[in-house]
C-alpha cells in the first residue's frame, strides 16, 4: 500500500483525538474499536505500515459518518494536499509570469542602444547559478547535519517564510473566503496551520523537500519563462546585442570566456550556432563614442543563439534536475518513514492486545457486546491477564512524594493504557548529584522504555527541562524518554483532563526540546 504524506497527516490527527479522551468508556470504546479492526485486517495486513495504514482507512470512514457531513468535511491531509497543490499551481503560474516580464522589459529595444549581453547573462545565468549553488550548498550541510544528528538546515528563512505562508497564511485567507467546505472543516484547518509549528521536530524531514520542490517549481518556471521570452522576443522583433567595458579588456579574451562557458553544449552544435565567433565578438563591441551604425548586423545577432542556450544549460535544466531530485528524496522519506514510533508502536500493540481490561463482574450492555469481535475476551478478569505484546519500562518517581497506592495505580495506568510492564521502580530527587546512582541504573537497564512521573500542577522549569535532557541522554539510542503527568500525588488525584492549562504548558515545554523521542502522557 503507497504512503502518502496526506496520509501521515491523517494518521497523526486520528491518533491525537484518540489520545485526548478522558472518559474510562471512551478509552473503553476505543480499545474495542481498534481490536475490532485489527481482526478484519490482520489476514491481509503482513506489516506494521500495512496495519497503521488499514487502521487510518476505517477511521476515515468513520469520521465522515460520525459527522455526517456527506462527504463536505475535510481531514487535515486532505487540507494540506488542496493547500499544496494551489501553491504548486501558484509557484508554477507567478514565477512563469515573473521571468517573462523581467526578461520581455529586459531586452526591450529601440534601435539606438544594443542589449547589453553581459548584465543579460549576469541576470538570468549567473545569478541563477549562484542560486543554485546556494542550494546545494544547503543540501550538503543539511545531509552533513543529519550525519551527525544535527539540524543544519531546521531554521533557514526561506524553510521559516514558506511555513509561514504555508501555515499561517492561507489558512487565514481560507477562513476569510467562508467556503462552505472549510467552514466545516475549521477544527481540522486550525490542525493543519499548526502542524509545522507544534511538530516540526518530528516531520521536518516530511515537510522540507515539499519546500524544496516548491521553490524550484517556481525557479524553474522563472527561468523556462525567460528562455521562452527571450526566444519570442528574438522571433518577432529585431534584436541587436553587444558588450562594452571601460576596462582594457581584449575580444580574445571574451572570446574565451564565452567558449568556456558554452562548453556544454558546444560539442553538438555548430560552431556558428554555439557561441559567437571572434571577429563577431570584435564585431558587436559597442564604443559610445563610434555608436552602432559602423556594427554590422550579423555580429549584433549572433549572440541570441548563446544566450538561449545559456539560460537553458545553466538555469532550466539545472532547476529540473532539482526539483526532480526533491520529488525522489520525498517519496524516499515517505517509504522510509519510522512507524516505529512510540505512539505508532503503542497503537499497534493496543490492536493486537486482547481486550482485558473489564472486570468479569462487570455487566455488560447488548450494544458493546455487539460492538465487540471477541467476545470471549469481554468476560475475562484483570487478574487473569495473560502475556501481552509489551515492552519493558523503568519507572522513575519521587518516593517521598508519592505513596504505594498511588503507585499502584499509576503501574496499572502504565500497563493498561501504555501497554508497558513495569519491571523496575527507582525513587528520584530530581536533583542530578543526588540521582547520580538513579542515572546510573538507567544507563545499564534493558528495559524498553523509561518513565518518569511527575505532578501536572509544577511547572517544567529551567532546571527540571534539564534534569530531564540529562535523563534522555543517558539513555541507549532507540529508547523512549516518557513523562507521565498527574494531576496530584493522592490515589484519588492522579487524573489530568486534555483541557488542563498545565499539561498545555507541559506539552509546550517539551516540544521546545526538539527531542521526538521525549513523550509527555497524562494519567487519565
Amino acid at each position: 500500500m503507497k504512503i502518502r504524506l496526506k496520509d501521515i497527516i491523517d494518521l497523526d490527527y486520528l491518533i491525537s483525538k484518540d489520545d485526548a479522551l478522558d472518559s474510562a468508556e471512551d478509552i473503553r470504546l476505543r480499545a474495542i474499536k481498534d481490536r475490532k479492526i485489527y481482526t478484519r485486517c490482520k489476514d491481509h495486513c503482513q506489516t506494521d505500515n500495512a496495519l497503521l495504514l488499514s487502521w487510518l482507512s476505517y477511521r476515515k470512514e468513520e469520521f465522515f459518518k460520525e459527522k455526517n457531513k456527506k462527504g463536505l468535511a475535510l481531514l487535515p491531509g486532505s487540507i494540506f494536499s488542496f493547500l499544496y497543490t494551489w501553491s504548486a499551481y501558484a509557484m508554477f503560474f507567478f514565477g512563469g509570469l515573473a521571468g517573462i516580464s523581467l526578461v520581455y522589459s529586459f531586452l526591450a529595444y529601440h534601435g539606438t542602444r544594443p542589449i547589453n549581453v553581459a548584465v543579460f547573462i549576469a541576470l538570468f545565468v549567473m545569478f541563477q547559478v549562484v542560486l543554485i549553488f546556494f542550494v546545494l550548498i544547503l543540501l550538503v550541510q543539511r545531509a552533513a547535519g543529519k550525519k551527525n544528528r544535527k539540524s543544519r538546515f531546521q531554521n533557514s528563512i526561506l524553510h521559516t517564510l514558506l511555513s509561514a505562508l504555508f501555515f499561517n497564511v492561507l489558512p487565514k485567507i481560507l477562513k476569510k473566503a467562508d467556503w462552505a467546505i472549510f467552514r466545516k472543516s475549521l477544527d481540522t484547518l486550525e490542525y493543519t496551520s499548526s502542524l509545522i509549528r507544534m511538530k516540526n521536530r518530528e516531520y521536518k524531514d516530511l515537510f522540507f523537500w515539499p519546500f524544496v520542490v516548491l521553490t524550484s517549481l517556481f525557479s524553474l518556471s522563472f527561468s523556462a519563462g525567460a528562455l521562452g521570452g527571450t526566444f519570442f522576443r528574438v522571433v518577432v522583433s529585431d534584436m541587436a546585442f553587444g558588450w562594452q567595458s571601460t576596462l582594457t579588456t581584449s575580444s580574445a579574451r571574451i572570446h574565451d570566456m564565452v567558449s568556456f562557458i558554452a562548453t556544454p553544449w558546444s560539442w553538438f552544435m555548430p560552431l556558428s550556432l554555439s557561441h559567437p565567433t571572434l571577429s563577431q565578438i570584435e564585431g558587436s563591441r559597442i564604443v559610445l563614442k563610434d555608436g552602432i551604425s559602423v556594427l554590422a548586423t550579423q555580429d549584433l545577432v549572433s549572440w541570441w543563439p548563446f544566450i538561449c542556450m545559456g539560460i537553458l544549460f545553466y538555469a532550466v535544466i539545472p532547476r529540473g534536475l532539482l526539483l526532480i531530485t526533491g520529488i525522489y528524496a520525498q517519496k524516499r522519506v515517505l517509504r522510509n518513514f519510522n512507524f516505529k514510533r512510540p505512539r505508532f508502536k503503542q497503537l499497534i500493540v493496543r490492536m493486537q492486545s486482547p481486550l482485558m481490561d473489564i472486570e468479569a463482574d462487570e455487566p455488560l450492555g447488548k450494544t458493546a457486546v455487539e460492538h465487540n469481535p471477541i467476545k470471549e475476551t469481554m468476560a475475562v478478569s484483570l487478574k487473569q491477564r495473560t502475556e501481552l505484546p509489551q515492552g519493558k519500562a523503568l519507572l522513575l518517581a519521587s518516593k517521598k512524594i508519592y505513596a504505594d497506592a498511588a503507585m499502584e495505580k499509576i503501574i496499572h495506568h502504565i500497563e493498561t493504557s501504555l501497554f508497558f510492564t513495569v519491571k523496575e521502580s527507582i525513587g528520584i530527587t530530581f536533583d542530578l548529584e543526588d540521582d547520580t546512582t538513579a542515572v546510573h541504573q538507567i544507563n545499564n537497564s534493558d528495559a524498553d522504555q523509561v518513565i518518569l512521573v511527575h505532578e501536572v500542577w509544577q511547572p517544567p522549569i529551567r532546571g527540571l527541562l534539564h534534569y530531564i535532557t540529562r535523563i534522555k541522554a543517558a539513555l541507549p539510542n532507540g529508547r523512549s524518554l516518557w513523562i507521565l503527568l498527574t494531576g496530584g500525588a493522592g490515589p484519588q488525584d492522579l487524573l489530568v483532563t486534555d483541557k488542563d492549562l498545565n499539561f498545555g504548558v507541559w506539552k509546550k515545554a517539551v516540544l521546545n526540546l526538539k527531542d521526538p523521542d521525549i513523550i509527555v502522557k497524562r494519567i487519565v
